[in-house]
């Protein structure tokens, strides 16, 4: 616990550190400094449709970065987060298009699953890779989620496009699929008590079951989980199948959610998945916080471009600030806890 606490008091104070180098880009590149700082720390919080923006944003990432934790929790680098979302995501949307006919409660679950599933498999494949012929999962999933953007661009381009669109995008399906609002006007909506469902079965999962403790204990020293009776080979398939999973289920959420059909560009929803799981050092209870933040950036940052003159690629400078000093200070936790043990 002593530890746990030690570790979230080092998180807030790279994330005070980083918001005060937020605080200096907004004055280096902004004409009007006051204002636009006013607007990007306040703005997400000034009406409830703003606060529930955020918070619908939000959920998407919460679980991305939950399916990254579970795979880096294995030492299994999943890099191909984004394509596991879009394939999840265009599989979901096709056949909640093609049962628009049926009943409500029958198509979401199924959607749901097999989103899930799809995403799971295609992540699977990586690991597959690696115990078959020692490919490495960090280049084999980026590689295939990079064959995977334009298979899934040709569909919503062609033969699941929809022409009034004048982009990327599929149909809308039945609009009564749609989750239900909880704060309106705002996008926000009852995908937040999945996502939070979610973060409490895989901490309990993490923590209190066999199966966490074998991922950690893989990721920690697979040879040493490998001779100690762990099926590490499995246990790996296991939690890329779960990360890819819980990419797939994250963009359908949000389609489900907020969208109501796939578009061609996600918003980056898998991507910042890596660098939350990062932040939140994999325990799936601070992802919740770490998603937030990134929500909370972006979100003033959209503020700052209605009411100041803060642009889009400022969030993202802000963004990676944050991420490059708390993986900072990871690292720099990291050498100090090697060097004690070589004094010991």
């Amino acid at each position: 616990m002593t530890t746990f606490l030690s570790s979230l008091k080092r998180l807030f104070i790279a994330i005070l550190f980083a918001l005060i180098l937020a605080v200096v880009i907004i004055i280096i590149t902004s004409s009007e400094p006051s204002e636009a700082i006013k607007v990007f720390f306040l703005g997400p919080f000034s009406n409830k449709y703003f606060l529930g923006n955020m918070v619908s944003y939000a959920i998407p990432l919460i679980i991305s970065g939950l399916g990254a934790s579970i795979a880096f929790s294995a030492d299994m680098w999943n890099m191909g987060l984004e394509g596991q979302l879009y394939i999840g995501s265009l599989c979901g949307t096709y056949l909640a298009y093609q049962m628009s006919s049926c009943p409500k409660t029958i198509v979401v679950p199924i959607v749901l699953m097999v989103s899930f599933f799809i995403g799971g498999g295609s992540a699977a494949i990586s690991s597959y890779l690696k115990n078959r012929w020692k490919i490495n999962v960090f280049l084999s999933s980026l590689l295939i989620a990079n064959a995977l953007f334009p298979f899934v661009t040709f569909f919503l381009e062609g033969p699941f496009s929809d022409p009034k669109a004048g982009m990327a995008a599929s149909p809308y399906f039945n609009r009564n699929f749609m989750f239900s609002k909880i704060l309106p006007p705002s996008e926000l909506h009852s995908g937040l008590l999945i996502s939070l469902g979610l973060v409490i079965l895989f901490y309990f999962i993490m923590k209190r079951r066999v199966l966490g403790y074998e991922i950690k204990m893989t990721g920690e020293n697979a040879l040493f989980a490998y001779y100690g009776g762990v099926p590490t080979a499995r246990i790996e398939m296991i939690a890329m199948f779960l990360s890819g999973g819980l990419a797939g289920l994250a963009g359908m959420i949000n389609i489900f959610g907020s969208t109501g059909r796939m578009l061609g560009y996600m918003t980056n929803f898998g991507w910042n998945g890596i660098p939350i799981a990062i932040i939140a050092r994999y325990d799936p209870i601070i992802v919740v916080p770490a998603a937030l933040l990134f929500s909370f950036v972006q979100k003033g940052a959209e503020a700052g471009a209605l009411f100041a003159d803060i642009t889009p690629e400022i969030a993202q400078l802000i963004q990676a600030t944050i991420f490059y000093i708390i993986t900072a200070e990871g690292l720099f936790e990291a050498i100090g806890i090697w060097k004690r043990k070589s004094s010991a």
